[in-house]
């Protein structure tokens, strides 16, 4: 712990325990990161960390990483006062904890890493080790799954109710998982942190021709069994389907081979592919671990003022009037697109701006850190 007298006005070490890695597919983890960032703060950046048991597919992507699946630091410079590190450690199990919090102490010895703010997506055993570790003065956990449907290991369950009970502040970004942590900390205040987007950025994708033109529908992230692949197939038959996605092994299989798929590309570059399609996607298949999902694309597809077609979703149903429900039929896809002339309107379209700027990245962070910064004040 550091002298009071040096403290004063000092900006405050922020850890963040990431669910992506840095170089990974953009996440609100990378906005907070440059956010306080930008504020002046020393920034330590941890990339995901085990949350199952690892597969062999899983270790060789960490140990030998490819360049070319990075779509933020492959293309765009780290600012200086955000450090990455990658924590070694193994899956988090109770039984695990004595060598991971060795692990977790050998590594993190190097750092000198004052009182700082902690932020974790990451409920886990690891993170909870790293905390009593740094010692932080404000701890906040973000939930972004709904672990109890989620493929994990059985004890971050147990980790995870841990935390929210030790915890300052507990966010979540759907409104089903709002409730969720409500119930689990026997209703403490939980603050909503949903996706959002670099709005003025993803606004540029937008033509003006989209409803009339629709010849190319359009899906980016990751794409996994849980699209909902009948309708993209199905699709294929009428128009030209572009996936800018990594596709998972099990999805490979599902994916009809006239579909299109281009690599992902950094997310400050993705308007300018969105920009030649007519229809973005988010068509998924609904299930308990869906229900508790907003997507991270999800303001990013409003904001560009496309057409936006999503299925799966319980958490999309709040903005109907921004996107359009094909109910997982594929005949169902096809009438709206056919109807596009006639309902995507300029009404409709400024909506959609409307909405995509309220969620505008800088609101985002400066909501989350307002929340941290009357935490600080009130110690």
């Amino acid at each position: 712990m550091s002298d009071m007298k040096a403290d004063k006005g000092r900006k405050r070490d922020v850890v963040i325990m990431a669910e992506l890695d840095w170089g990974g597919l953009y996440a609100q983890s990378h906005v907070m990161a440059k956010g306080f960032a930008k504020a002046g703060h020393r920034v330590f950046y941890m990339n995901r960390t085990l949350q199952r048991w690892p597969r062999l597919r899983h270790l060789t992507a960490r140990l030998f990483p490819k360049p070319s699946l990075g779509v933020v630091a492959s293309e765009e410079k780290t600012p200086d006062n955000i450090t990455v590190i990658n924590l070694w450690v193994g899956p988090p199990l109770r039984w695990m904890r004595p060598l991971n919090r060795f692990m977790i102490k050998r590594k993190m010895r190097h750092y000198d890493i004052q009182d700082p703010i902690l932020l974790t997506y990451v409920p886990t055993y690891n993170c909870i080790d790293l905390a009593d570790y740094v010692k932080p003065a404000v701890t906040s956990y973000v939930c972004y799954h709904n672990f109890d449907a989620d493929v994990v290991v059985p004890d971050l369950l147990k980790s995870e109710r841990e935390i929210i009970k030790r915890y300052d502040l507990l966010f979540a970004d759907s409104g089903f998982l709002i409730k969720r942590l409500e119930r689990l900390s026997d209703g403490a205040k939980v603050y909503p942190s949903p996706p959002g987007v670099h709005f003025n950025l993803f606004q540029s994708a937008f033509r003006g021709d989209e409803s009339t033109t629709r010849k190319k529908i359009c899906f980016y992230g990751g794409a996994g069994v849980h699209l909902d692949w009948k309708t993209y197939n199905s699709l294929c038959d009428h128009y030209e389907v572009v996936f800018i996605a990594v596709i998972s092994q099990e999805a490979r299989s599902m994916m009809d081979p006239r579909i299109r798929v281009l690599p992902p590309v950094p997310n400050h570059k993705l308007p300018d592919l969105l920009r030649e399609m007519d229809v973005l996607t988010i068509l998924y298949n609904r299930s308990d671990y869906i229900d508790g999902v907003i997507p991270a694309k999800f303001f990013e597809c409003i904001a560009t003022g496309k057409p936006v077609l999503v299925s799966g979703l319980q958490e999309a149903k709040p903005y109907s009037d921004c996107v359009y429900d094909t109910l997982n039929s594929p005949e169902t896809a096809f009438e709206i697109i056919s109807n596009l002339d006639k309902t995507h309107d300029l009404n409709r379209i400024n909506r959609q701006f409307e909405v995509g700027k309220s969620a505008d990245f800088d609101a985002r962070f400066a909501f989350v850190k307002s929340l941290i910064d009357e935490k600080l004040t009130n110690l």
